[in-house]
């Protein structure tokens, strides 16, 4: 039987998720002390709940054990839960699961220079362009997140790539929203935007900067990795199916 610690204190889970994993991991980027409620460590995994505005969401990481989401659960304010964790722990039914990768860039971002990338300050454009381009982005003008949004134009002044870039409670930063018009795709744009975000959150001395990727999306990781963005974790996110 593996050595299970409950901890109430978000330092000690913090340095749990870290034994394990490097400091720039999905879960150590979220966590958040001022919502974390508790977390179950193993020798080698570890299940964090943490109460937020909408609900219990328990984090995963590391290797499964059998008593973490019990536990957990336990000591959850309602049994409507959001659950994150890794694709390995497939004993876990959720009632949607929606699968995506966490990507992390430390180091200067591959840029070609090959078009002119700008920044973007009309809400109003911008919500149009994703409302057309990439209605399902989380990530929208107006979140209260939002540091600044990059984008390139065509010749007649119109958008053809957009991204932006949010930090979290904690700190951390994170490239989102990263969308091309469907007649500008393949030609590298969103390689380009991505890579303008990630250099000017390095100017601001950002140590780190991620990025979440549906898993299906093959193009737009091989794009991400060409910027210098490597994969940190496999994810599956989803409400938690209680039996």
């Amino acid at each position: 039987m593996p050595h299970l610690v409950i901890t109430r204190n978000f330092q000690d889970a913090l340095k749990g998720m870290r034994e394990f994993k490097d400091e720039y991991n999905y879960a150590a980027l979220t966590g958040e002390p001022s919502t974390f409620k508790m977390a179950v460590l193993s020798d080698n995994g570890f299940c964090g709940l943490w109460e937020l505005e909408t609900g219990p969401w328990i984090l995963g990481l590391g290797t499964y054990e059998p008593s973490f989401i019990p536990t957990v659960v336990g000591h959850a304010s309602s049994l409507d839960i959001r659950v994150t964790i890794p694709r390995t722990w497939l004993k876990v039914s959720l009632e949607k699961r929606s699968e995506w990768n966490f990507l992390l860039i430390t180091s200067t971002p591959i840029q070609s220079n090959r078009y002119v990338v700008e920044e973007l300050n009309s809400v109003v454009e911008i919500n149009e362009f994703i409302e057309r381009c990439a209605p399902d982005s989380s990530t929208r003008p107006g979140d209260s997140e939002i540091l600044f949004w990059h984008g390139i134009r065509g010749y007649a002044g119109e958008l053809l790539s957009i991204g932006g870039t949010v930090r979290w409670r904690n700190g951390t930063t994170m490239v989102v929203s990263i969308a091309t018009d469907p007649i500008a795709r393949g030609k590298s744009m969103a390689q380009e935007v991505t890579a303008s975000l990630v250099k000017r959150l390095f100017g601001l001395g950002e140590p780190a900067v991620g990025l979440g990727v549906w898993a299906q999306n093959a193009p737009a990781i091989r794009a991400y990795e060409k910027v210098g963005f490597r994969l940190a974790e496999e994810f599956v996110s989803g409400p938690l199916l209680l039996p």
